[in-house]
């Protein structure tokens, strides 16, 4: 029994190791098809907004799979040794109220429902949460373990001597504030990286220490610590340098690549050329939706395709002049 639940820890700790979606390009610089109108789209848009709700992001999808998996896994045994028997016991079955098909069926979505859920909600948790809970933790230590209190050492500055606690408590709760909403702007695109590095690191490390071992860690101490340390901070490095670093070396290069093509030929339906965008305030690729003459140049109706800082397109449609040379 030890040998497979090594190896399908090993297993899940390689797929969870690298996220092949942080090198990709953010949208394909070729043609977009159109989007159709009427009730084919409509239904279309309902049903993969059931299938992809907008909370569940479109890269870094590996840790939200493997969660999902493991969610379904856990719901298939919750439904075979404790849902069926349980139900079974009632008489639910023998009077055909029920299916146990269907009631197995039935605990396995809900617990690929729950496993794909719940990394994005520790993520939200960590992200909105993670200031407040360091502040307050952070000032319980130095008042009760270090016996430190902040409102005696701000009393010692001249300008701030008549500092009271109302207005300290007032001042964390604005700084809590504000970290909040830096942690929700920058970490929220790291966390997911953290999350599936340090479990990465964690499942392959003590997944080959159960197969070289042919036993379950019975203590703390058996636990496999500093190999999986250098694999997890292994994990994470590549995806921060695959995520910003080489995104950045392809966003240079599409720009590059756009502005030769600007100089050398005008514009047309399909292709992207580097502009910056008065929604977004950022230099990015925008696709070329429509190009007619005017009598200042060119209108050319372009959308732009940037990456906002939580891999949203911007997707904002506005029209630039072309001027004749």
């Amino acid at each position: 029994m030890e040998g497979p639940i090594g190896i399908s820890m090993i297993l899940m700790g390689i797929y969870l190791f690298w996220e092949p979606s942080y090198g990709r390009a953010p949208e394909p610089t070729g043609k977009v098809a159109p989007r159709k109108s009427g009730m084919t789209s409509d239904v279309g848009a309902a049903v993969m907004a059931s299938v992809k709700p907008n909370f569940v992001p479109g890269r870094g999808l590996r840790i939200y799979r493997a969660f999902g998996v493991v969610g379904a896994l856990l719901g298939l045994l919750v439904g075979t040794e404790f849902a069926i028997p349980l139900l079974d016991s009632m008489d639910l079955f023998t009077s055909g109220s029920l299916n146990p098909e269907a009631v197995k069926i039935s605990c396995i979505v809900l617990g690929l429902f729950f496993g794909y859920t719940l990394p994005k909600v520790a993520e939200n948790y960590i992200v909105v949460g993670g200031p407040p809970i360091a502040i307050v933790l952070g000032y319980e230590y130095l008042v009760y373990e270090r016996g430190i209190d902040l409102q005696e050492v701000l009393s010692e500055v001249p300008i701030i001597s008549e500092l009271s606690h109302p207005s300290l408590s007032s001042l964390l709760l604005v700084s809590s504030t504000f970290l909040t909403l830096a942690f929700r702007m920058y970490l929220r695109q790291v966390v997911p990286i953290f999350m599936s590095g340090l479990l990465s690191g964690g499942l392959i490390g003590n997944g080959g220490q159960i197969v070289h071992s042919t036993s379950l860690p019975e203590s703390p101490v058996e636990v496999e610590v500093v190999f999986s340390s250098v694999l997890a901070l292994s994990s994470i490095a590549l995806q921060i340098y695959s995520k910003f670093y080489r995104r950045d070396r392809r966003t240079k290069k599409e720009r590059a690549q756009a502005r030769e093509k600007r100089m050398s030929r005008g514009k047309k339906a399909g292709d992207v050329i580097i502009l910056k965008c008065p929604s977004c305030s950022e230099e990015a690729p925008h696709q070329v939706i429509n190009r007619k003459e005017g009598a200042g140049g060119f209108e050319v109706l372009v959308n732009c395709r940037g990456i906002n800082q939580f891999d949203e397109v911007c997707n904002f449609h506005h029209t630039v002049i072309e001027v004749n040379s």
